[in-house]
């Protein structure tokens, strides 16, 4: 039997492997470049003392508790963290912005930071604002990193799925072309027996 004759050729299983480890590096390199970005979204705060921050968009934030973290140069890996009271005010109005608990607890690990959310808040328009914290008087003053930020976690989740999406997509395409090359192929050679015999 003459194998040029059988189509589709070999070769279609080579490129179903290409496919497939083209996926896996794309997923690879968009799921760690994104990821290891993101934590540079987040404003760093070191207190106990003050801040003025700039919050350019309106809406919900999130306040998180960086216990391994690093600002200029400095590697902070702090414990438990206990009685830090914390405020945010507008530089325009002098109106003291609510602090609440998050509505769900999210944590994160980005590029050699680390984090859980222990506040939200939400303000109606962007602008300048100044953040304080502070420990009750008396209570032992452990220096820490605050992260605040807004729609972190929607981040996250949409570049892992969106990595995933073309991870198991590269795998779906390549099932696809090994499967239907097989079976085109084992109908050619069905048909050139036939004609041999």
């Amino acid at each position: 039997m003459d194998k040029q004759t059988i189509k589709p050729s070999r070769w279609f299983y080579v490129l179903a492997g290409l496919v497939f480890v083209i996926g896996v590096a794309l997923f690879a390199v968009l799921l760690f470049k994104n990821l290891s970005g993101m934590s540079d979204t987040l404003m760093q705060v070191v207190v106990p003392g003050k801040a003025d921050i700039t919050l350019s968009e309106a809406g919900k934030y999130t306040i998180f508790y960086e216990y391994q973290s690093v600002v200029d140069n400095k590697v902070y890996t702090t414990g438990e963290l206990s009685g830090l009271q914390c405020a945010l005010t507008s530089q325009e109005t002098g109106a003291e912005i609510a602090l609440s608990s998050p509505s769900g607890s999210s944590t994160y690990t980005l590029g050699g930071r680390a984090g859980r959310s222990i506040l939200a808040f939400s303000i109606d328009k962007p602008g300048n604002y100044q953040f304080s914290a502070w420990y009750p008087e008396g209570q032992e003053r452990q220096e820490v990193v605050l992260a605040i930020g807004s729609g972190l976690m929607g981040k996250i989740m949409g570049t892992v799925f969106s990595s995933l999406a073309i991870f198991f997509g590269s795998i779906a395409i390549a099932v696809v072309i090994t499967v239907v090359t097989a079976i085109k192929r084992e109908k050619a050679i069905k048909r050139l027996k036939a004609q041999n015999t």
